[in-house]
């Protein structure tokens, strides 16, 4: 009895270690599980599968300091993860690094990154920035700058005749990095157009709702062109907007955004939509592949690095082959594994879509 006792015990012990988690990660995540967080935290959580490790995701719901609350509830509990993923919404960076010192955890920061200023602040004031080991941010100025390209183009090809393109922007928020970088993109395309003339730019603070509200306001005082959303759903919102107003997008008024959502890629497809710019959800899981390579520091080439990764337009060309191969948003299917420079021996990540849509069609 005493010998099987100790034989169950024995294969308990093995169990759990062959089962136990490489490493443990918390990402403070600033949404909640739908829309373009809730994808964020897919694509991490099947990277977390496949690279073994334990993944804690706390949701902010896009509340007003509520990234600080979690994260200091959180470093309250004690037994802390190795890693901490964190994101400078609303520039809440230098805030989360406060609260952070002392603690032993190391943070990679994801989409928004620390600015010079708030490192220049945070050094002054003795804390620690030196636990941020990494950071994964996609090119936001070169995406709106696409966008805006996209719509300029397609109203010239449609609408030859138009002496002045009129253009109305929907910016996500005024203080996020992401958001003011997509928007110093979209007036570099307006800047080298001398016939478009930007009509307004104005935050609508990632809601669908407010993107809709402000266009059916504008539209019933002035004539708009074309629509630079930051992202589908403000595009799609201020579509809607456009419709109840009687005109047919595509043909009277084009509309742009950025997510690759499913919404976003029918819209596309449908010529709602010129482009649909993105990708950058699988961030999510290009943070858990860094970290991997970080904890075991068996990558060739630099780890500490922030990383600046490209984003690709969805386009009427292309729409068919993105939503054949992501359309379903099974991100289980993907080796998140091939990802990491530990295991293709390469100095460099590739996180491009072409290497994506490879590894989803494999």
């Amino acid at each position: 009895m005493i010998v099987r006792l100790v034989c169950i015990f024995c294969f308990w012990i093995v169990s759990f270690a062959v089962q136990a988690a490489d490493f443990r990660v918390t990402f403070i995540n600033p949404g909640d599980h739908r829309g373009f967080w809730g994808e964020v935290t897919r694509t991490m959580a099947a990277a977390a599968s496949d690279l073994n490790v334990d993944l804690e995701v706390l949701h902010a719901g896009r509340q007003p300091y509520e990234m600080e609350a979690l994260l200091a509830r959180r470093l309250a509990e004690g037994d802390l993860p190795d890693y901490f993923i964190l994101v400078n919404e609303n520039q809440s960076a230098a805030r989360l690094m406060q609260l952070m010192d002392g603690h032993g955890s190391k943070v990679l920061f994801l989409l928004n990154n620390l600015t010079p200023k708030q490192k220049t602040e945070l050094t002054r004031r003795n804390i620690d920035v030196e636990k941020v080991i990494a950071s994964i941010v996609p090119d936001n100025e070169t995406a709106g700058f696409d966008m805006a390209e996209s719509l300029i183009e397609t109203s010239r090809l449609l609408q030859p005749d138009k002496d002045e393109l009129r253009l109305l922007a929907l910016t996500g928020d005024s203080a996020t990095p992401a958001a003011l970088q997509r928007e110093l993109g979209m007036m570099r395309a307006v800047a080298a157009h001398p016939h478009v003339t930007l009509l307004h730019s104005i935050p609508v603070n990632w809601s669908e709702d407010e993107a809709y509200r402000h266009t059916k306001a504008v539209l019933s005082r002035t004539t708009v062109d074309v629509v630079w959303g930051a992202n589908d759903d403000l595009a799609i919102g201020a579509q809607r907007a456009a419709e109840e107003a009687g005109l047919v997008a595509g043909k009277d008024i084009f509309f742009a955004g950025l997510n690759w959502s499913k919404r976003g890629m029918e819209a596309v497809k449908t010529s709602g939509m010129t482009m649909s710019h993105g990708g950058h959800f699988f961030a999510g899981a290009w943070s858990v592949v860094m970290l991997r390579d970080h904890y075991f520091r068996d990558a060739q080439g630099e780890i500490f690095v922030d990383v600046l990764f490209k984003m690709s337009p969805i386009t009427p060309e292309n729409v068919e082959m993105y939503m054949q191969r992501l359309g379903d948003g099974d991100w289980n299917k993907i080796d998140f594994r091939q990802f990491c420079k530990s295991r293709t021996g390469n100095s460099n990540y590739d996180f491009s879509a072409e290497a994506i849509l490879e590894a989803a069609g494999s």
